[in-house]
């Protein structure tokens, strides 16, 4: 089933997980609009910093985990990303990001458990 996340390696052409061989299903994910937050000498909190991104997935195959690390061969690579945003209607964006490999990766048979990647330094593309 084909859902609104997008990675690619370039701005333009990016590819939906659904349509990556093997196909990758929805992550379920959460985007910051701010990488950190400091509570000011008043008690309000500002955030400051970078938007960043996390796409989660309870379990993939080693088949789809492979597929993603296409885009990533190191432990972090440029990508872009279409993810879905914190606005009230769960928009989705395009980005430019930082893709972060997970350092480590829980195994159980042909399956990656708990399987989470991160985006850093997103900043909105424009095609």
């Amino acid at each position: 089933m084909a859902h609104d996340y997008e990675i690619g390696a370039t701005g333009p052409g990016l590819t939906n997980l659904a349509d990556l061989t093997p196909p990758v299903p929805e992550p379920k994910s959460n985007f910051q609009d701010s990488s950190r937050y400091v509570t000011l000498g008043d008690g309000s909190v500002r955030g400051l910093g970078w938007l960043a991104a996390e796409w989660r997935w309870t379990f993939l195959t080693r088949a789809q985990r492979d597929e993603l690390k296409t885009f990533c061969a190191g432990a972090s690579a440029d990508v872009f990303i279409r993810t879905r945003t914190n606005d009230t209607i769960d928009t989705y964006g395009e980005y430019s990001a930082t893709m972060i490999w997970p350092q480590n990766e829980e195994k159980s048979y042909s399956k990656r458990m708990d399987f989470v990647i991160r985006f850093v330094d997103l900043e909105v593309y424009t095609p």
